[in-house]
């Protein structure tokens, strides 16, 4: 969907205006030239004022001329792109309104000009973003009816900030952003984002002197960003849980501290990983795809260009069982990749990598995905859920910070989507939904086992993790997950009329790997077949 033209302002011909009537006063009708001079400190030594207000200055044409070329040398030393031509306007408050409430407190701009502005939270200045956009940042989205300027105030920690032309579009493009820990008085990080309107995408500014007008104007329309802490009407604010419910809630699962959980684990070294690149913002949009997805060869024709790809730890299409293992140990790891997952974890530690960053890019898959509506990231997702994270049994005991935390992080992600997000990830992929319950199952039977084995010898950590899990279990009771006991393979099952039929489940076939149903690993002869087997073929 084409995003809303921003009307352009073009100064063709002013009529009846003499230079020497440019001038600072009220009513002025005329063209005010600013100059943003460069950094360089001999042009700055060249430059008495850095606003002409009239034709008595050297090297300034008239204004009839300024269609001919021959104004070009008004730019003097300065770069191009550093002179902005303005005009007063009609309104006594230009400052963009918020479609939010305003907040109770306001930062006020000091008028000592060696003060170092903002000393608060961080800056995120959304540049020429139109009208009637869909915007959000973290907990929170909604709409606008006005060109909507950025956010200020933000606190520590990870935050995604993201646009779309509308709420029915396919199309989202955002920025993590990661504000640090920082001393009372200490500076705080300005970003500026730009609407493409062109490629209909937020990227960074079209030059440094853009980035370089909008910081240098904050002061002025600081007041006019929305406060990261706000109150609003909006379908997508903070949809506060009945009471009742918020009594029994883990601390972690609260409004106030569900984003932090969620992103506690995110920071700037597992960004610039995941997106291959070095930077203070990191950018990601629906179309970003997952190293190692399966790509059909029209939809790789398609996107051959302009798309970036995410690589995390564990790609979607390797497997997860170390080349090098052997025999049993092979077989283990096929039932139980713990070893695998750790070895790889304690590798990427080597490389100035943290092994809470399985944390992180779970986290980072889903937020990305749900927000964004990126499918690439939401399978990554899937693939943690029903294939690593909840099938590493022995992380419980062996790791059992780790096993906490991922958890936690993931009965976060399904309450957070509850609360806050319109669609819903179960929903969304049924086929994926139904595996994860009979994953869950396996891993509850496994959980138990374990942690009874240790008896007397449980340490408080792994004691945590079987807390942990029995919190998910609880919430997932809402939905009508059982996973509880053992199931019945076959029996007598009396349908709605009455009638009794024989039935056989085989939900459990794949998942139940005890006794006979336990895969063992065999090896294959040249043509794809298990090696020793007798063979009629000549």
């Amino acid at each position: 969907m084409p995003a809303a033209e921003v009307p352009s302002l073009t100064p063709t011909s002013i009529p009846n205006l003499d230079p020497p009537d440019v001038k600072s006063r009220s009513g002025n009708c005329g063209v005010a030239v600013e100059i943003y001079p460069p950094s360089t400190p001999d042009a700055i030594g060249r430059l008495p004022s850095n606003t002409v207000s009239t034709a008595n200055s050297p090297g300034v044409r008239s204004l009839k001329s300024s269609k001919s070329v021959e104004s070009l040398p008004a730019i003097g030393a300065f770069p191009l792109g550093s002179l902005r031509i303005t005009e007063p306007s009609e309104d006594p408050d230009p400052g963009p309104d918020t479609p939010l409430t305003s907040p109770d407190e306001v930062m006020e701009p000091s008028s000592n000009s060696g003060h170092v502005f903002p000393t608060g939270g961080d800056v995120l200045i959304l540049d020429d973003l139109p009208a009637n956009f869909t915007v959000g940042c973290d907990t929170m989205s909604f709409s606008t009816k006005k060109p909507f300027p950025g956010f200020r105030d933000i606190p520590p920690g990870a935050h995604l900030i993201w646009v779309a032309p509308s709420e029915l579009t396919s199309s989202r493009s955002a920025y993590w952003i990661v504000t640090p820990e920082r001393r009372e008085g200490e500076p705080a990080e300005v970003y500026v984002k730009q609407w493409d309107k062109f490629n209909e995408v937020l990227n960074d500014p079209a030059s440094q002197a853009e980035e370089r007008f909008q910081k240098e104007k904050l002061e002025q329309i600081f007041n006019s960003l929305a406060p990261y802490r706000l109150e609003a009407a909006t379908s997508g604010v903070l949809l506060v849980p009945p009471s009742q419910e918020a009594n029994h809630l883990p601390s972690f699962l609260r409004n106030e501290t569900i984003w932090s959980q969620l992103t506690s684990a995110i920071h700037a070294d597992l960004l610039d990983r995941i997106t291959g690149k070095t930077q203070r913002s990191w950018q990601v949009t629906t179309q970003d795809s997952v190293a190692g997805e399966t790509t059909m060869a029209e939809e790789a024709r398609l996107y051959t260009s302009g798309k970036s790809q995410l690589r995390f730890l564990f790609p979607i299409n390797a497997p997860l069982i170390s080349p090098t293992a052997e025999g049993e140990e092979r077989t283990r790891q096929a039932l139980d990749p713990t070893n695998f997952v750790l070895s790889t974890l304690e590798n990427a530690a080597d490389a100035g990598r943290q092994p809470d960053d399985l944390v992180g890019e779970l986290s980072f898959a889903f937020l990305t995905g749900m927000h964004l509506g990126n499918y690439s990231c939401l399978e990554q997702w899937w693939f943690y859920v029903n294939k690593l994270i909840f099938r590493s049994y022995g992380l419980a005991t062996s790791r059992p910070e780790l096993a906490q935390r991922l958890i936690r992080t993931f009965h976060a992600q399904l309450v957070f989507n509850d609360r806050f997000l319109e669609g819903d990830v179960l929903e969304m992929m049924p086929a994926n939904a139904r595996l994860l319950q009979r994953t869950l199952v396996t891993y509850k039977a496994r959980l138990d086992e374990q942690l009874l084995a240790l008896g007397d010898r449980i340490s408080p950590a792994q004691h945590a993790v079987g807390a942990a899990f029995a919190d998910l279990e609880a919430w997932l009771w809402r939905l009508g997950w059982d996973l509880r006991g053992e199931y019945v393979r076959s029996g007598n099952l009396m349908l709605e009329d009455g009638e009794i039929v024989q039935a056989e489940l085989s939900d459990f076939e794949d998942e139940d790997e005890r006794g006979e149903f336990a895969p063992v690993v065999v090896e294959l002869d040249g043509g794809g077949r298990e090696a020793g087997l007798v063979s009629w073929d000549r």
